[in-house]
């Protein structure tokens, strides 16, 4: 999500009017090819108009071509580490990306190519920890949340009309609403949902944001980038764990903490104690692993975009009954579904599951519970025979056997690093 920490209203310097230049007389053209006044445009690199000093030629740099680094399989090996269920997946795609980028040549052309490089690497690390690998076109939750400064009147607030977190950089706020609007064509005070559902213009605001506020400091590393875009909430130890993963806005984190988890971890002893302590830290690795892929590292709390018509409820098991009006898609560490998990974990834990499916997504000690009674149940019995067997037991009908290779591989990737944590090797039959 997009932060408070943008363009105060006082603060904001006078809005870009074109790209690539061919300003108004009184404008500067800025290094990035933007037409405004101040330091930003009229400084250091100004390239046309009331310059402070000689204006500053462009230079390429040499034949790079942005496309040719942000390749598919590049892209893909983003997008395919989220859910099939993500709204994410249907909005945003390389091509979207690329015609997007036709508006912003500058993007990814700074000093050399290794530069250029590092560039589109930061672009990309912070739109994929924003969306959750393009998992999500908006901020989870943010309806309920006011992101209208009734101090801005150059751009201002209409009724009715909500400016939380969209987009690939969770564009936030209606000066940033009506700045990139302007930018960019397109109406972005009456009609903010376009930026999650139109996917061109969608790229579009994430790049205008970029060239605007996080261009300017990407040559002083990685950090000023994060400081750019949600310094006031992250950095300075304020949130180590959001520099690390969960992207800003995710209902879960408020909801899971390590408390809850060894809250819960008191009804399941036996948990973590399997054969040799190497042995019993591959099955907590393996665990988080899962948990980590299946709640987007802590994110959500349940499956996200459910068809209105998926009740995940099977009527062969007569013992569970489904209820009528209750759903039971995917809630919790490892997102139980289907009525028959929902009665087994709450006759075995204590809690209606079937009349109340939604606890396991609003407590979170029952929460960790359903995950842990899910996994003694279910995985627990495989753990030995490697990880590839514990993707098996939890989604190997989907993923396994090369139907969902980058998932398997997303998981895997989870497992070893945090076995690598732990001291321990992985050991073998990784695959599935």
């Amino acid at each position: 999500m997009i932060a408070a920490i943008f363009l105060a209203a006082g603060a904001m310097p006078n809005i870009v009017v074109a790209q690539n230049c061919g300003c108004a007389p009184n404008l500067c053209c800025s290094k990035y090819g933007y037409c405004g006044t101040g330091d930003a445009y009229c400084g250091e690199g100004c390239r046309e108009g009331p310059c402070y000093a000689t204006p500053t030629p462009t230079t390429p740099s040499g034949d790079f071509s942005v496309a040719d680094v942000v390749t598919s399989d590049f892209f893909n090996g983003i997008i395919n580490q989220a859910a099939g269920t993500c709204a994410g997946k249907n909005l945003y795609t390389r091509d979207a990306f690329l015609a997007a980028l036709n508006s912003y040549s500058q993007f990814g052309k700074i000093g050399s190519n290794d530069d250029s490089k590092r560039e589109i690497a930061a672009f990309f690390a912070h739109v994929t920890h924003e969306t959750g690998h393009f998992c999500y076109t908006e901020e989870i939750d943010g309806a309920s949340k006011d992101y209208c400064d009734e101090t801005n009147t150059q751009y201002p607030c209409v009724a009715g009309k909500n400016y939380f977190g969209r987009g690939p950089l969770q564009l936030t706020w209606n000066y940033n609403y009506g700045a990139a609007g302007q930018s960019n064509n397109f109406d972005g005070l009456n009609a903010p949902e376009t930026v999650a559902n139109d996917p061109v213009v969608s790229f579009k605001t994430a790049l205008w944001f970029w060239i605007t506020n996080v261009r300017p400091v990407v040559t002083q590393g990685f950090g000023a980038t994060i400081r750019a875009i949600n310094g006031a909430v992250e950095c300075n130890g304020g949130n180590p764990g959001a520099v690390r993963a969960p992207p800003a806005g995710c209902a879960g984190k408020n909801f899971y903490s390590r408390d809850a988890f060894l809250k819960a971890l008191n009804s399941y002893p036996q948990f973590g104690k399997l054969g040799s302590a190497d042995d019993s830290k591959r099955e907590v690795a393996a665990f988080f692993a899962h948990t980590t892929h299946e709640t987007g590292y802590f994110c959500y709390k349940q499956e996200q975009n459910v068809p209105a018509n998926e009740n995940y409820c099977d009527k062969n098991f007569p013992a569970y009954p489904c209820t009528p009006g209750k759903r039971y898609f995917g809630r919790g560490p490892l997102q139980l579904t289907w009525n028959y998990n929902y009665g087994a974990a709450g006759k075995s834990i204590g809690f209606n599951g079937l009349n109340n499916p939604e606890i396991v997504a609003t407590d979170p000690v029952i929460s960790f519970k359903t995950a842990l009674w899910y996994w003694m149940q279910n995985v627990r019995p495989s753990v030995t025979q490697g990880f590839g067997a514990t993707i098996k037991a939890i989604n190997g009908a989907v993923e396994c056997n090369g139907k969902e290779p980058a998932k398997v591989k997303a998981r895997i990737d989870l497992y070893t690093k945090y076995c690598g944590q732990f001291g321990v090797s992985p050991g073998g039959n990784l695959q599935c």
